[in-house]
């Protein structure tokens, strides 16, 4: 019988071979775009966009802040980040970035992270606070939602028409939830278990004091949470609940595009 004694260190080695290879597949690159710019805005006006474009492999924006920015890649509120110096919300960018082929949502907020922390040499602290939040459930009556199409991989932004109309496509509702938290003064958290993307309108009237005559603008439109639970069959509920907060602990002025 052939002696097993050369047979364990040759085993070892290919052991750690296969182990070091199979290291190499689970380690992945962070997620970035094939192309971006970020430079100081040239618009001579305080409107602000940003928004990723048809077909979910670009975003491009205008006279954004920083903070702006980082609200959108980091899916969080203002009052989410702290730690920031003054000039992350005064100092206002245009962004353009392209990706080598079409993404999901979340691909490209972390595509956009990727390259704020890139170029702004961003260092964020993430922590978690229990608090107070608007937990969002379907109301006894069931939801009144459009289902939209598995098929369609567009994903464009959700908007606030004149009304005001909050309007969405393709939206799944934990982005929803994320999107009510602007609103609101508590963020809110997706408790639905609704697994599909829908498309949807609410209209409703914003917390706005009455104006000079002493009338209450938009008397004839609901409230959001009235408007929420007639209009989509949905319904806020006060709880508690984990809420993230990111704490800046390095950025830098842009220095280079």
């Amino acid at each position: 019988m052939r002696s097993s004694k050369w047979m364990l260190p040759v085993a070892a080695s290919a052991a750690a071979l296969i182990t070091g290879l199979f290291a190499q597949e689970q380690k992945k690159e962070p997620l970035a775009f094939e192309v971006a710019s970020i430079k100081p805005t040239r618009a001579t006006d305080q409107r602000a966009i940003i928004r990723p474009m048809p077909g979910n492999q670009a975003y491009t924006g205008s006279n954004v802040t920083l903070r702006l920015m980082m609200t959108i890649a980091y899916s969080v509120t203002d009052r989410q980040i702290s730690g920031a110096p003054g000039w992350v919300d005064t100092e206002r960018f245009d962004i353009e970035a392209k990706a080598a082929r079409p993404g999901t949502v979340d691909e490209l907020h972390d595509m956009l992270a990727n390259l704020l922390e890139e170029r702004f040499k961003l260092k964020v602290r993430r922590e978690t606070k229990e608090q107070s939040v608007w937990n969002l459930v379907v109301d006894k009556g069931g939801a009144k939602l459009a289902t939209h199409s598995p098929d369609d991989i567009n994903y464009p932004p959700i908007r606030l028409a004149p009304g005001p109309e909050l309007q969405a496509q393709n939206v799944k509702m934990d982005y929803f939830a994320f999107f009510l938290s602007r609103f609101l003064d508590r963020k809110v958290i997706d408790k639905t278990a609704l697994p599909a993307r829908y498309d949807l309108r609410l209209r409703f009237r914003p917390d706005m004091p009455p104006d000079a005559s002493g009338a209450e603008p938009l008397r004839d439109v609901p409230d959001i949470f009235t408007a929420i639970r007639e209009q989509l069959g949905l319904k806020l509920e006060s709880g508690r609940g984990p809420v993230e907060y990111l704490v800046v602990e390095k950025v830098e002025k842009l220095t280079e595009n």
